[in-house]
């Protein structure tokens, strides 16, 4: 292995122990043993670890700015902007219909809206997305917090030493473990099935890796994290709304770990194996 590699190697190691060691300490010290956490600050902060590990690193190596991926070409990429934005939304109605069919088929739907939403159905569904969206407008911040790292530091670093595929691979599995003190205690997933909680810990590494590259592929088509960004935060807030609204909470439960895996892997698998075959993933290591 070259020099160079090997400091790669040696700034991969600095980055995800940076990641991990704040982030583990405050989801184990604030958790609410349910899958949340009791504070608010921490809940609101651990995010934002990949970015500070980013700026850290870089420091401590004495690597400098390098390429950081902040450019911001709206008009340029504004397909790709209207995808990161739009996009989970149409993902959370794909998922709502899969739901539906694999594990919650004797549920009317439309009745079970009707009555979440005190008679206002559709129109108060509609609202609520909007509003949401007006509301993730300041909490881009997050959603920038982990992108800056997994996306503009992390995955690039990889694909010095790996081809692109593997390298969003193994961001996607160390992006999983990195969530993996929440999910110990019930989050994503639940705590009702079997294997909790290793079980919901390798599905979250599975999920992450689709997910991982489609948000490289964002990142690389506009060389800026913007785009990730966006659409990491409205896959958090906009996302399960539809099915929140739709599938009925026995389902939810009962199918606690599959629902998860689907609202998660199933159109971002998609959209994976469509980039492949398009040849994304085919990028080699550089030399």
């Amino acid at each position: 292995m070259s020099d160079e590699k090997k400091l790669t190697l040696k700034r991969i190691v600095i980055f995800t122990v940076l990641c991990f060691i704040p982030n583990y300490i405050l989801e184990i010290a604030f958790s609410d043993h349910r899958g949340g956490l009791t504070s608010a600050a921490a809940a609101q902060t651990v995010m934002l670890y990949p970015a500070i590990a980013n700026i850290l690193t870089r420091l401590i190596t004495k690597e400098g700015k390098g390429e950081h991926y902040l450019k911001a070409s709206l008009k340029k990429h504004k397909g790709i902007y209207l995808a990161a934005a739009a996009g989970p939304l149409a993902a959370g109605i794909i998922n709502l219909f899969a739901m539906h069919f694999l594990y919650d088929p004797n549920t009317d739907m439309a009745g079970l809206l009707d009555k979440n939403t005190g008679g206002k159905g559709l129109g108060l569904m509609l609202g609520v997305i909007l509003l949401t969206y007006l509301q993730d407008i300041p909490l881009l911040i997050l959603g920038f917090g982990e992108e800056f790292g997994w996306r503009a530091y992390l995955t690039p670093k990889l694909e010095k030493l790996m081809p692109r595929l593997p390298a969003c691979c193994i961001t996607g599995i160390i992006w999983g473990l990195w969530h993996a003190p929440l999910i110990w205690y019930g989050y994503d997933f639940g705590r009702g099935y079997a294997g909790f909680p290793y079980v919901g810990i390798i599905a979250m590494c599975v999920v992450c890796m689709p997910l991982s590259y489609v948000l490289t592929w964002m990142t690389e088509k506009t060389k800026s994290v913007i785009p990730a960004a966006v659409c990491h935060t409205v896959i958090d807030s906009v996302m399960n709304l539809p099915a929140a609204a739709m599938i009925s909470s026995e389902a939810l439960e009962k199918h606690s770990l599959w629902v998860g895996i689907t609202m998660m892997g199933l159109v971002p698998t998609a959209a994976a194996v469509c980039l492949l075959l398009t040849g994304f993933g085919r990028k080699k290591a550089e030399a």
